[in-house]
């Protein structure tokens, strides 16, 4: 079949036609009937109404023995022949029905073209170097607010290793046709192409096919997407899913991109993987210590045999004839739907090395119950790519999320129905935000790569230079504090708490497991302690010599295997050890520490009781401590029910204090929830619960005894659900209203900290927000990207802010303390 297809697409104000090759590949036909195996035929178990095989009169419990004179002796024999009979061909059918041999013709229907709201949908075809044509699936939004220069961005989607087609026009509903539908919305050109043999697709069936030959196929459609008239060939993103993501890094170095997404992927040798899966996904399914022993020295055989001497499943079960099982994903020469070939390659490839050739934004990304591949691999290919290129890369994990993008409430729940939970619909809007922070779309990011060699030159001498790349600015308001960027260590992600004790001496901390102190205000910075599997989450001391170092402990981030919750230093920052003196049960992790001087009379003169306390933690579970003898000893506090997990700590003296916290773990029931006590924290009363689910509190600061502001986060995947808020107090924290923020899908609040009852900050992503008014009304501010902690410190020399997220920042305002005032710490 040959036509020639022109769409009209407005970009912006641009009209841009497109046209496709003449010589397409046929569209497959559709029999619509589902079979069984019935010995060496297939049996009719379902017929789908007003189908070819309804019409033409197939009846179910008919077996059919040959296709067109093709014996179907299983549903892939049988899938096989009818993907090559074209729509309006005839398929002859060989059945038997009661008994009795009977032939039948069979109209096929064309197999119908997927539809997107708001684009055109083509089907098209990309010859490989082999001669051979494969499907691709491509969509063009009619109206790209993403559009420059009548060019769009575009998103390609790269998926998993089974050989199944991505040509599924009746399942909209599939998880990934909901995640490319997104980025079609959004205002992306869409590419997916269909491995060889698949859907319409030409060439080896793809069981026999071997990854070089896969990639082959996904370099040809990647060449074409960026040669198409309406695409911007700079803002191409691709999203690898699973094996996806395995291939992604050779992908995208012989065709440059500008970010690379990888799900659910490795960065190790497959031998490794292997054995590391079959020791984690036997644990989750509860097999004793011996058990998994016994499977690692049986996988040890079969991967040696098969990944380092190249031999096959049937070589393994020949030798080991114990180690033959059976499954009806596996046989003598394929696993999972792939030839041992294909095996043999992937085991062969350095994909270190590969990701260390990477010159593009990469977000790697893990759900948090995927139990087919490790936080650490993603960790991992963000370091590789950071080393090169600092500052390009990220990993982040997808709360609740397994291997296939959907959502369950436990990881045994994911291992029990991995890809059957709820759609994970803040996937795209994670994607989305982050390719906004790539192309600097009111945020500070490295400006990406191109294909311009002499620009990516000249980017590396900046990098070399220590000089920051061009970024888009967000606009500030009239009259906007301009904080300075400090100089310090490299970190894909939002770091969490700094603090001064003086104007020259700080430290700050930060998930990586590091401690940095500097004595010069900043201008450098030195590594006291660096931990590996702790995840420093906050950070206060008492005076220049002691401190204490919060941990958030394991079983909610990736990676994090540190159990030991509180650490402490008696020597400023120097060294550190664990507290061990925290009396009642065990306190799982910090969030938030804070450093409260209660005044009092001491023999006639006026004093300072200081008290540290302590809350945690984000994803529970919930736990409030407290010291009074400068860390020596620590108390556990009661919390009701109602607070299930606690983020931030705020006291006025020894009995008035608030709690930032949140009604549940889950957070698709959690409201924010901001609790306030009166007598010390024996008991503890709800001052303000929100209105909305899926949202909790994040940060305190109080600049007054009276006034005061909480940070309030939203996780709600509806792009409708826009509207971010901050809580305000006037009274103490005994009544709080909601003030709006800004109306923005992308926002996530984090940090908060007023200088008085008028001036103040919020940290979000993917930029901060700054106030004159209260809160009434808030501008864009210029202090970093996710900031988390902002630290309030004023003494008789002016008022110092610091901001710590992915960067570091810091603002002095010539505004002493008064004099009838010790130096004071304030802010969230």
């Amino acid at each position: 079949m040959k036509r020639s297809l022109v769409l009209s697409m407005v970009l912006g104000v641009a009209m841009v036609g497109w046209a496709f090759g003449a010589d397409e590949l046929p569209r497959r036909g559709s029999i619509g009937l589902g079979v069984q195996p019935a010995g060496d035929a297939v049996r009719v178990a379902v017929i789908r109404p007003d189908s070819p095989a309804s019409r033409d009169g197939v009846q179910v419990g008919d077996t059919i023995k040959t296709i067109n004179g093709k014996v179907v002796a299983n549903q892939q024999q049988m899938a096989d022949v009818i993907r090559t009979i074209p729509g309006g061909g005839v398929a002859t059918l060989e059945i038997v029905r009661e008994g009795a041999p009977k032939a039948l013709r069979i109209t096929l229907d064309a197999l119908p073209s997927e539809k997107i709201d708001g684009s055109e949908v083509s089907y098209s075809s990309v010859t490989v170097p082999d001669g051979y044509k494969l499907r691709t699936i491509l969509s063009v939004p009619e109206a790209s607010p993403l559009a420059k220069g009548g060019k769009a961005p575009a998103f390609m989607f790269v998926q998993g290793i089974y050989c199944a087609t991505i040509d599924r026009p009746q399942v909209d509903a599939a998880v990934d046709t909901r995640l490319v539908h997104a980025m079609a919305k959004a205002g992306y050109v869409t590419l997916r192409v269909d491995k060889p043999g698949l859907g319409d697709s030409q060439g080896p069936p793809c069981s026999e096919i071997n990854f070089k030959t896969e990639l082959e196929g996904y370099k040809a459609a990647l060449r074409q997407l960026k040669s198409l008239p309406g695409v911007d060939p700079e803002r191409i993103y691709v999203f690898g899913h699973s094996m996806g993501g395995v291939m992604m890094p050779y992908l995208v170095q012989e065709a440059p991109v500008r970010g690379a997404i990888v799900y659910g992927t490795l960065a190790r040798t497959w031998f490794e993987y292997q054995l590391e899966n079959t020791r984690r996904q036997m644990t989750l399914a509860g097999a004793s210590q011996s058990e998994i022993t016994e499977a690692l020295q049986a996988e040890a055989k079969s991967s040696a045999m098969i990944l380092v001497d190249k031999k096959t499943l049937g070589d393994v079960w020949e030798r080991y004839p114990e180690l033959k099982q059976v499954d009806p994903s596996i046989d003598a020469t394929h696993i999972s739907s792939r030839h041992m070939s294909f095996y043999h390659e992937l085991q062969d490839l350095n994909l270190a090395e590969a990701w260390e050739k990477v010159s593009t934004h990469v977000l790697a990304i893990h759900g948090e119950y995927d139990w087919v591949t490790t936080g650490e691999d993603h960790d991992l290919i963000a370091s590789i790519v950071n080393a090169k290129s600092p500052g390009f890369a990220s990993s982040i994990s997808m709360p609740k999320a397994d291997h296939g993008f959907t959502l369950h409430d436990s990881l045994q729940a994911s291992l029990r129905a991995m890809g059957q939970g709820t759609w994970d619909a803040s996937l795209p809007t994670t994607v989305l935000a982050w390719i906004d922070k790539v192309e600097g779309r009111g945020q500070q990011a490295p400006e990406a790569p191109t294909i311009d060699k002499a620009k990516q030159a000249a980017m590396a001498s900046d990098e070399k230079a220590g000089q920051q790349s061009p970024i888009a600015k967000a606009p500030e308001a009239p009259g906007a504090l301009n904080w300075t960027k400090l100089k310090t260590e490299r970190y894909p992600g939002k770091q969490d708490d700094i603090f001064f004790i003086s104007p020259t001496t700080g430290w700050y901390v930060n998930g990586a497991g590091k401690v940095f102190k500097t004595t010069d205000a900043g201008a450098t910075w030195t590594v006291k302690l660096n931990k590996p599997g702790t995840y420093f989450r906050c950070l206060a001391f008492i005076d220049d010599k002691v401190g204490f170092a919060g941990n958030i402990g394991p079983g909610y981030f990736p990676n994090v295997t540190d159990d030991v919750p509180l650490y402490e230093t008696r020597d400023g920052g120097e060294t550190w050890a664990p507290v061990t003196t925290i009396e009642g049960s065990p306190v799982v992790g910090l969030c938030a520490l804070e450093v409260v001087r209660i005044p009092f009379v001491n023999a006639g003169v006026l004093d300072n009781k200081v008290r540290v306390l302590g809350v945690g933690r984000v994803g529970g579970p919930v736990a409030a401590i407290y010291s009074d003898d400068l860390g020596k000893t620590w108390q556990r506090m009661s919390l009701p029910e109602s607070c299930a997990m606690a983020f931030d700590v705020h006291f006025f003296d020894a009995t008035h204090g608030v709690i930032a916290s949140a009604t549940s773990t889950n957070v698709q029931e959690s409201k924010a929830l901001i609790l306030t006590t009166d007598d010390g924290g024996v008991t503890w009363q709800e001052a303000f619960i929100g209105p909305r689910a899926f949202e909790l509190t994040w940060k305190i600061s109080f600049p007054s005894r009276n006034v005061g502001f909480v940070t309030i986060q939203s996780y709600n995947p509806d792009p409708a659900a826009s509207k971010r808020v901050i809580a305000k107090t006037t009274d103490g924290g005994k009544t709080w209203s909601e003030l709006p923020l800004v109306d923005d899908p992308k926002v996530r609040e984090f940090g908060v900290a007023f200088i008085d009852e008028q001036r103040g900050f919020v940290g979000a992503l993917p930029h901060g927000f700054m106030t004159t008014d209260g809160g009434a009304t808030w501008s864009n501010a210029n202090f970093g990207n996710a900031v988390n902690k902002i630290r309030v410190l004023r003494d008789q020399t002016g008022t110092y802010l610091h901001a710590i997220g992915v960067e570091v920042h810091t603002l002095k305002l010539d505004e002493p303390a008064p004099a009838s005032l010790p130096a004071e710490r304030i802010g969230k």
